[in-house]
């Protein structure tokens, strides 16, 4: 045997034992990458966790008793029947509430069945005459350690299905029970939605945030055995006796359509009476106070419900404003005044009705409400819910919170007539008036066949002495509402300003043969001003005899005695 043949031999050995070798390790590693893979896909990528979260999750929008928005919140089914899952105060004080799922559909929450105020946690149903079949998450028992990520899918301030995540920060005890204290972005209108683990299911509900810090969110523990025993609805129907008994609350939230400040909110149909839910917002800025009254005296120029299929007319039988124009309630500038219109219990099923009170034009008129199709009419505009509760708080101290909510509509549609008078108001009343005639122009020119922002912007002229742009406005007014009275009030005003005496008489004349100011003591006397300008001494006279006699103001009076003594008698 030759020596090269020898090491050759034990070569090819060695290299077939490392073949095998090599090739027991490859299967190895390649099993190794199998159980690797596998193991990655027990566990959901964040992607796939919201997907899931997000078909489950749902905005909740709240109703209070007159029908006005009361703001928003999330939840989550937790079974395919429709069973929900929110917190405690998102339903408190609402009468009734409506969810909207990811695919645009929206359904009545029926019943609150089980509850604990202090844990923050309310269970209920949906009315789901579909027998619709909805996805759901589902509870762990397993608490993820402090550092391991969490993920939220709510809808904070109204922006559906927002997907948020951080880490676990703690666990703490505290009034609600115990809680998770979490980084993850939460914000108003989050509360109620569920906290995921890294494997999509839930182990607490998102309930509150600490201002003044950062990221300091928080989220009540919660399990399927917690969700079992909770049975009990008695807290909830203590303070909120309404939510579970609503059949007879319909909402319609409906814009007069003679006058754009007001809404019809609701009709309920009570055993002792029928109630109207209204409210009147005063975006009139040449009156820092206006007057609203329900003229009781009159019944067929005061509120009635007609039934269009049957012909038939309900009148109203009590009001919450006054009963006459002298005895107005007060509706301050910037503010909104809700009240309510009571009419006789109204048995008969009604279809379709026309509230009114006034038959002119000018009158409070809301026509057509179909009541069949408003009973099972559920689909929610986002904006006029938005709208309406930015409408429903504006209040003194609430002013820039219905500020930002207008802006906020604002970026959706830049010429949405209401919110741009709404901001004109509110930044004339905070002391901006150079924003103020910004967002009036803007109404006019997106709407330049409505009154209102002429009406206003007039006013703003009128403060800068501008008057002749101020009776430019007015006359638009005018050509667009003719039947207004005040409106000929405030123009023959400006003719005084602007010296031409004989329209300003023109115009007073107009407004005091009008049913509004004929026995307005105010108007006779800036007649009176007007004509004793021209030198008609004797209308004058006659003017101011007949607002002395009118009025029963003191003060008025005694500026009524002054003019007569230092103009009119010597």
């Amino acid at each position: 045997m030759k020596k090269g043949t020898r090491y050759r031999d034990k070569w090819d050995s060695l290299t077939k034992d490392f073949l095998i070798k090599k090739g027991e390790f490859s299967m190895l590693l390649s099993c190794f990458i199998l159980l690797c893979i596998g193991f990655m896909g027990c566990k959901p990528q964040p992607k796939d966790i919201f997907k899931q979260a997000g078909e489950a999750t749902f905005i909740i929008y709240t109703y209070n008793e007159y029908g006005i928005p009361l703001g928003t919140g999330s939840g989550f089914f937790i079974d395919a029947e429709g069973l929900g899952i929110s917190n405690y105060h998102v339903l408190d004080g609402a009468a009734k509430a409506f969810l909207k799922t990811n695919d645009g559909l929206s359904y009545e929450i029926d019943q609150v069945i089980a509850s604990d105020q202090t844990w923050d946690i309310v269970k209920f149903n949906v009315k789901n005459p579909a027998d619709v079949r909805f996805k759901y998450l589902q509870f762990t028992s397993d608490l993820p350690q402090v550092g391991n990520p969490v993920y939220n899918i709510s809808n904070p301030l109204g922006l559906e299905q927002s997907a948020s995540a951080g880490i676990v920060s703690s666990y703490r005890s505290d009034s609600h029970g115990d809680v998770v204290q979490i980084t993850a972005p939460i914000s108003p209108g989050s509360s109620g939605s569920a906290l995921l683990n890294d494997k999509g299911k839930v182990f607490a509900v998102a309930t509150f945030l600490r201002q003044g810090g950062e990221n300091l969110n928080f989220g009540v523990l919660i399990d399927q055995s917690k969700i079992d025993g909770l049975t009990d609805n008695s807290d909830f129907n203590r303070k909120n006796a309404i939510f579970n008994h609503k059949e007879n609350l319909v909402l319609i939230n409906q814009t007069a359509s003679s006058n754009d400040n007001l809404i019809l909110h609701a009709l309920e149909f009570k055993d002792e009476a029928t109630i109207a839910y209204l409210s009147y917002t005063n975006l009139d800025l040449p009156s820092p106070t206006l007057y609203i009254w329900c003229d009781m005296s009159n019944k067929e120029e005061s509120f009635l419900i007609r039934d269009l299929d049957r012909n038939e007319t309900h009148y109203v039988s009590y009001a919450t404003i006054g009963t006459s124009k002298e005895k107005g309630t007060e509706v301050d500038l910037g503010s909104n005044f809700k009240f309510k219109v009571y009419f006789p219990a109204i048995t008969k099923s009604l279809d379709r009705i026309d509230i009114i009170c006034g038959e002119t034009s000018r009158g409070w008129q809301f026509r057509n409400i179909n009541l069949s199709q408003l009973k099972k009419e559920i689909a929610i505009n986002d904006d006029q819910y938005c709208k309406e509760y930015a409408f429903s708080i504006m209040q003194k101290g609430y002013l820039l919170e219905s500020q930002q909510l207008f802006n906020d509509l604002l970026e959706q549609n830049a010429d949405d007539y209401q919110s741009l008078n709404a901001q004109g108001i509110i930044a004339y009343i905070i002391g901006n008036k150079l924003d103020a005639l910004s967002y009036f122009s803007q109404a006019i020119k997106a709407h330049p066949n409505k009154y209102l922002a002429y009406l206003n912007r007039y006013k703003i002229y009128v403060d800068d002495k501008d008057y002749q742009s101020a009776l430019e406005d007015l006359n638009e007014v005018i050509k667009i509402k003719p039947d207004q009275p005040d409106s000929y009030i405030y123009r023959g005003a400006l003719y005084a300003q602007l010296e031409n005496y004989q329209q300003s008489i023109a115009d007073y004349t107009i407004a005091i043969e009008s049913e509004d100011f004929k026995t307005d003591a105010y108007v006779y006397y800036l007649r009176a001003i007007s004509y004793l300008s021209l030198g008609n001494r004797k209308k004058a006279i006659k003017d101011v005899e007949i607002a002395y006699n009118l009025t029963d103001d003191a003060e008025f009076e005694l500026e009524l005695q002054k003019f007569w003594n230092n103009y009119i008698y010597y």
